[in-house]
């Protein structure tokens, strides 16, 4: 199946909140609070802020037969150091390499670019800590934080790019 990967643009930004929404039910019930979970917005007020965010924050998605599949989300927290906020793709489409093309196609823009370093934020005993440490990625000895206004703790994980 042949994937492509861009940069988002505004009117991706239904896609894009689609695929948050659905990983997110999916891929974090049990790991985050059931009420939080289904308390999530969906609708024309957070598509309109994903869209005016796109237009100022880094976004990719990643497209498969022409339709969007997965998005990520990069912001630099840290000088030479890009941190991936959201890494989503579709529960339709997980376990077909398509996260992996999305964290390597930005490691390799942000190599060139003179980045060092790649980090990432994701729930202590999640679902995606061990896809990240397939990617090389090592937890770092930054403290566990929470997770927005839960008591999910947050652990970094991060590697040299």
């Amino acid at each position: 199946m042949p994937i492509k990967i861009r940069q988002a643009v505004p009117t991706d930004a239904k896609d894009i909140k689609f695929i948050h929404y659905h990983a997110y039910q999916v891929c974090y019930r049990g790991y985050l609070p059931d009420d939080f979970l289904d308390q999530m917005p969906f609708d024309d007020a957070v598509i309109q802020r994903t869209a005016a965010r796109i237009k100022s924050v880094e976004y990719y998605v990643v497209e498969l037969n022409n339709h969007i599949a997965g998005f990520l989300c990069v912001q630099v927290p840290e000088a030479r150091t890009v941190e991936v906020q959201m890494l989503y793709i579709h529960p339709d489409f997980q376990r077909q390499g398509l996260g992996r093309a999305l964290m390597c196609e930005i490691c390799v823009l942000k190599k060139k670019k003179g980045y060092k370093k790649l980090i990432v934020w994701t729930i202590k005993d999640g679902p995606a800590v061990g896809f990240y440490e397939k990617l090389g990625m090592t937890k770092s000895n930054t403290p566990a934080k929470k997770f927005g206004k839960t008591d999910v703790a947050i652990i970094r994980l991060e590697k040299p790019i």
